[in-house]
């Protein structure tokens, strides 16, 4: 299996808002949400930032290990986790939550640049070390997200009444679904043979979904290094006392994040809103938002209620039933880890922007920001029909109605009817001039044919439209075909296909070609075509 990359402006797709076109800009009106723009020089100024910052390494290093305790991590994971006990070395993360079999293909995108950044930080700062960081969001609870899977031409939703953090849900009532997607895999080969395994050993029914995604995306990305790091922790938690007690008390999250973003929507939409009280009740089967009730607080839809002294000790004792929300998860996530750099998508990029002084009021390190690399994978199939449409990279991201029209406007014969209609224009003109010089009265009735003449010709056009139409069917046909493989529903394929799709047609090497052709500072939208004929292109 080999591609060959390009690329387009992301701006030309028409599937990213304005606010991510002007961050990759790197507009002047969005200077002020902001650290720094990517770049290799702001690498460098990030790590001397968080160098300033206490990171308590040593609970990192030992929540981890005790995370991985029923993972075997192999060498290079566990290496990561030991270096992360130097002040030299530094996390480059993606955060997503555990959908199930890594639901949306740019799940594997995000983390897949997080490998790539790293690498490249590395060669650009040998002096010190970069971890890719998978940030596991398994406190969420929005199971029509999490649940939601597109394989092989079918969608499939997890049908359970589990209730609370997704993460700690059970998979038994992922098994069926798990045997239907087995059931698509041929265990002659040695590679699906290897992925049957897999996919029963992580969703067994016994597991946690925080525990099987865990031991998915592991053997996915492990040889890489990656670290998965799981924030539904007590020990991590316990250092994130001080906000979770000062929210409760004062809500200060919704104050700052709302100025911010009365700012941000003097030109854009804003992307999360804060509530008055930014934070979850966690328990088993249980998490539900916490609001002020008077002198008190309450635990929404339930019966529970806390007073001072209640919050005094649970924050004390049990930090881990205190679950941050969109609002202050990335203030948690950069809290305890030694990051420099966040890689998000669109969305994630604009509540982000919203996040920049209430790191400051807490002292936490505003990392920088990367919009995830985004790309579409063209298979050979799909390759050869676009040669037969006759289409260049540019020509996929334009709507079928479009390219039909623009192939008819640039028909042969049509141009060449376009060429009478201009020396029929001319000829009447000069008829028109005609009567005018010659004192016939005759140049109003000459104007009246030239109309009837004009209208005439509109409708030749017309017919000669319609006729291609009815000639170029096939090539027609051809286009709407490819439009809905490569943009399944019209959406992007990344936002709609699942990775094991692409694992059937290429296997385990599709990971590494991943690795080798994305950019850490890459700017523009992918394009990976496959050829049996092209090179792979790892610049």
């Amino acid at each position: 299996m080999k591609f060959q990359k390009a690329s387009i402006p992301y701006a030309d797709t028409g599937f990213f808002s304005p606010l991510v076109i002007d961050y990759l800009a790197q507009d002047d009106q969005l200077k002020s949400f902001v650290q720094d723009f990517p770049s290799v020089k702001a690498i460098g100024e990030q790590i001397k930032r968080k160098q300033e910052q206490p990171v308590d390494r040593a609970v990192l290093v030992k929540a981890l290990n005790k995370q991985y305790s029923a993972v075997a991590p192999g060498d290079p994971v566990k290496r990561n986790i030991d270096a992360l006990a130097s002040s030299k070395t530094f996390t480059i993360c993606t955060a997503h939550q555990p959908n199930i079999f890594t639901g949306y293909l740019y799940f594997i995108y995000k983390i897949v640049h997080a490998i790539r950044l790293s690498q490249e930080c590395a060669r650009h700062y040998p002096d010190y070390q970069f971890v890719p960081v998978y940030y596991m969001g398994s406190e969420d609870n929005d199971l029509d997200e999490i649940g939601a899977l597109y394989y092989g031409g079918q969608s499939y939703q997890w049908a359970t009444e589990q209730t609370g953090a997704c993460g700690r849900m059970s998979t038994r009532d992922l098994t069926g679904i798990r045997d239907e997607i087995i059931r698509t895999l041929n265990d002659q080969l040695p590679r699906e043979k290897e992925m049957i395994q897999l996919l029963r050993h992580a969703y067994n029914g016994t597991h946690t979904l925080a525990q099987a995604t865990r031991i998915f995306v592991h053997a996915l990305f492990q040889q890489y290094g990656l670290i998965i790091i799981d924030g539904d922790d007590p020990e991590l938690k316990a250092n994130f006392r001080p906000v979770l007690q000062d929210e409760l008390l004062h809500q200060t999250s919704a104050r700052i994040v709302g100025e911010q973003i009365e700012k941000l929507k003097l030109h854009y939409n804003a992307q999360a809103n804060p509530r008055d009280l930014n934070l979850f009740y966690l328990k088993e089967g249980l998490r539900e938002r916490i609001e002020k009730d008077g002198e008190g607080w309450k635990v929404v839809n339930t019966n529970v209620h806390f007073v001072r002294q209640d919050i005094d000790q649970m924050i004390s004792e049990h930090p881990e039933y205190f679950s941050p929300n969109v609002i202050l998860r990335p203030l948690y996530q950069e809290a305890i880890l030694p990051n420099i750099a966040f890689i998000g998508g669109g969305g994630e990029l604009a509540y982000w922007l919203e996040m920049k002084t209430l790191f400051e009021h807490y002292g936490v390190v505003y990392p920088l920001l990367f919009l995830r690399n985004s790309l579409l994978v063209i298979p050979e199939k799909e390759a050869e029909l676009q040669g037969k449409a006759g289409l260049e990279i540019k020509d996929l991201f334009k709507a079928s109605l479009q390219l039909g029209n623009e192939i008819i406007q640039n028909d042969a014969s049509l141009k060449k009817l376009q060429d009478i209609d201009l020396q029929l224009v001319k000829a009447y003109d000069l008829i028109i001039a005609l009567a005018s010089e010659s004192g016939l009265n005759l140049a109003e009735s000459m104007q009246a044919h030239r109309a009837k003449a004009l209208k005439i010709q509109t409708q030749i056009a017309g017919k000669f439209r319609n006729a291609l139409r009815k000639k170029e069917h096939i090539q027609l046909e051809r286009i709407e075909k490819l439009k809905s493989r490569l943009f399944p529903g019209g959406n992007l394929q990344e936002r709609k296909e699942n990775y094991l799709t692409f694992f059937k047609w290429y296997g385990e090497d599709f990971i590494e070609s991943l690795v080798k052709l994305q950019e850490g500072f890459g700017t523009e939208f992918m394009v990976l075509t496959e050829s049996r004929d092209s090179v792979i292109d790892s610049k």
